[in-house]
C-alpha cells in the first residue's frame, strides 16, 4: 500500500501499543498509517517484559520473530523487598517459559517493520502539529523535514504516549496517583560464568527502590525509582545522590560494581497515571496515552499491545466509516487499571521497614 491522504485509521504514535494496532488492522484489511516522531534511535526505558508477552506476541504473528532477536531470556526475578533477605520468584511454573530482558529500541523497530510488512504505513520522523474532528472524520496536520502535510482519517488511535496531548480536541483530564521517576544507568558488562546472573533484581531502599538487569549484547541498566520532589535540586547534584543511595543496597551495589557505566544519568516520568476517558467519538487511546504503570508491576509494554490489539479490534468490529463512540472499550480499561491499583497498593504495603518516610509514606493508603 502506498501513501495516501486518506485512511479508515491513522495512529498517533508507533511504539507497542500503536505498532500492535496498526498489525492487528492492517491484517484485517483495513487501511491505516502511524505516524511516529522518532526513528527509533534512542535509548528507551522498559526493558523487562514477563512470560504473558508470549501469548500476545503469538496472536500478532511476531514471536517466532522475537524469539530470533537476540533478546535476553530471563528465569525470573530476585527480590529485597519487605526484609533484609531476598527472595526468588522464578518463572519456572509459568505456562509460557521465561520472562525477557529486551533491546527496547530494536523490539519497538520491529513491531513498526511488521506493521509495514502487514500493510501499513509507517512515517517515521513525522511530528503531529495538529489534530481536529469535523464533518465525521478526523484531519490530522503533519510535519516531515519541515514539510506541512494533511492527513485524513475515519478513526483515530491515540497513541502518543505519556507526552499526550495538552491542548485541542483530544486533550482531556489526566489523574496521577504518584509522582514517580526513574533516574538511570545504562552500563557495558563483560559476561562472566561466575557472576552472570539474567534475573531482574528488585531491591528497597529507604527513599524508594532499585531494578537492575543485564540486557542483550553486553548492556545492562540499573534505575533508581523515587518521587520526583525528594530529588536534589541542582542537576550537577544528581550522581552524588544516586551513588550515595546505591551505598544502601548491598545486593544492587555488589551487582553493579561489576558493570561498567557508559552513559549519563536519565530521568524519566514513570508515575502511574490515567486519561479520564479512554475513548470518544470515533477515536481510542491506547499504551501510554491511556494509561501508565509503576514499573514494579512489569505491565506497561503488555498493556500497551492488549489495548493495541483490543483498540483495532474495536474498530474492525464496527462499521468502519461509521460513528463510533467505543463504550465497551473505555469500561474494559476502566476496570484493569481499577484492578492494577489495588494490586500496586497491596504490593507497596508489604514493605514496612520504612512506613514513616516520605516515599513509603505517600503510598501507604494510596496516598499521593
Amino acid at each position: 500500500m502506498g501513501f495516501r491522504k486518506h485512511y479508515d485509521v491513522v495512529i498517533l504514535g508507533g511504539g507497542p501499543g500503536g505498532t500492535s494496532a496498526a498489525i492487528t488492522l492492517a491484517q484485517a484489511g483495513v487501511a491505516v498509517a502511524v505516524c511516529e516522531r522518532s526513528h527509533y534511535q534512542e535509548n528507551r526505558v522498559g526493558e523487562m517484559l514477563s512470560p504473558w508477552i508470549r501469548p500476545l506476541l503469538t496472536e500478532l504473528g511476531q514471536w517466532e520473530k522475537f524469539v530470533q532477536a537476540g533478546h535476553l531470556s530471563s528465569p525470573g526475578m530476585i527480590c529485597c523487598w519487605g526484609s533484609t533477605q531476598p527472595y526468588e520468584n522464578e518463572f519456572i511454573f509459568n505456562p509460557y517459559g521465561s520472562g525477557w530482558h529486551i533491546d527496547r529500541c530494536n523490539f519497538d523497530r520491529s513491531l513498526a517493520l511488521a506493521a509495514t510488512e502487514a500493510g501499513a504505513i509507517v512515517l517515521l520522523n513525522t511530528l503531529v502539529v495538529e489534530v481536529d474532528y469535523q464533518k465525521g472524520g478526523w484531519n490530522i496536520s503533519i510535519r516531515q523535514g519541515g514539510k506541512l502535510t494533511n492527513l485524513r482519517a475515519d478513526f483515530l488511535i491515540d497513541a502518543s504516549g505519556r507526552s499526550q496531548f495538552q491542548t485541542g480536541i483530544l486533550a482531556t483530564d489526566r489523574i496521577y496517583l504518584d509522582s514517580l521517576v526513574g533516574v538511570a544507568q545504562f552500563f557495558h558488562h563483560t559476561p562472566n560464568s561466575a557472576i552472570d546472573d539474567r534475573r531482574t533484581l528488585i531491591e528497597a531502599t529507604e527513599e524508594g527502590w532499585w531494578y537492575s538487569a543485564q540486557l542483550p549484547r553486553g548492556r545492562a541498566i540499573a534505575v533508581l525509582m523515587t518521587d520526583r520532589d525528594l530529588l536534589p535540586g541542582q542537576r550537577r547534584d544528581l550522581s552524588a545522590y544516586w551513588n550515595k543511595s546505591l551505598l544502601t543496597t548491598p545486593y544492587t551495589r555488589e551487582r553493579v560494581n561489576t558493570w561498567h557505566p557508559v552513559d549519563k544519568l536519565h530521568i524519566y516520568d514513570a508515575c502511574t497515571s490515567r486519561q479520564d476517558y479512554f475513548s470518544g467519538q470515533q477515536w481510542l487511546a491506547v499504551g501510554d496515552a491511556a494509561a501508565t504503570y509503576d514499573p514494579l508491576s512489569a505491565q506497561g509494554i503488555l498493556k500497551a499491545i492488549s489495548n493495541g490489539i483490543n483498540a483495532a479490534r474495536a474498530i474492525t468490529e464496527s462499521a468502519v466509516s461509521h460513528v463510533c463512540s467505543f463504550p465497551d472499550y473505555h469500561v474494559s480499561l476502566t476496570t484493569s487499571f481499577a484492578e492494577y491499583t489495588q494490586e500496586r497498593q497491596l504490593y507497596y504495603a508489604q514493605e514496612k521497614r520504612w512506613e514513616n518516610t516520605s516515599f513509603w509514606q505517600r503510598r501507604q493508603g494510596n496516598l499521593v
